[in-house]
């Protein structure tokens, strides 16, 4: 593994033993999606799988069939968006969406609703910027750091990383401090949803 980023965030929160990827492989993965994703997603999935980041930023199974699988996910997501943007007369939902050029792609959400994904510019994914769709902030332009980067950043409470100004994303109702944790997923968790 030759990213430095992803390897301090391994040794900052060790990965499960048995991380849930879902039952399918990446080829498959792909297909669903209709594109190849970032190879710093498949090895952060390939170590951790689902979960949830600091009680704040899920990743989904990127394998998993039916409604709780990431596809499925991304696809409501983008969905969703591609509506707010056709009934917006404010310009607030400024991205294209996936599949169109330079799409948002969403792969993951927070617990507030807001989105993390990629902008699909150019056919190389490993040069797709990251950003946020948020759903109580103006949207702001591409992140400047990859995904191992932005949930270090998460874990240790530099929100700025993410676009937010310091402190924008805290809740008023929720006064416990994040904790730096990673709280995996199985399939069981899912499987009493379906």
């Amino acid at each position: 593994m030759g990213n430095p980023a992803l390897s301090t965030l391994l040794n900052f929160v060790p990965p499960p033993e048995s991380p849930y990827v879902g039952e399918r492989g990446w080829e498959a993965i792909f297909a669903e999606v209709g594109t190849r994703l970032p190879s710093e997603y498949v090895d952060l999935i390939d170590q951790y799988g689902a979960g949830m980041w600091a009680g704040w930023l899920r990743f989904r199974p990127p394998g998993r069939s039916g409604r709780h699988g990431m596809p499925r996910f991304s696809a409501r997501a983008r969905d969703g968006y591609r509506q707010l943007r056709e009934d917006d007369d404010e310009g607030e939902f400024p991205l294209a969406v996936w599949p169109e050029p330079g799409g948002f792609l969403p792969v993951a959400d927070t617990a507030h609703g807001d989105c993390l994904g990629w902008l699909t510019e150019g056919e190389d994914p490993e040069s797709w910027p990251l950003i946020f769709w948020p759903r109580y902030n103006d949207q702001g332009p591409p992140l400047t750091c990859g995904l191992a980067d932005v949930i270090y950043a998460l874990l240790i409470g530099d929100y700025e990383k993410f676009g937010f100004p310091a402190g924008e994303e805290e809740d008023e109702d929720d006064p416990e401090p994040r904790q730096p944790d990673f709280q995996p997923s199985t399939a069981a968790s899912y499987d009493r949803h379906e």
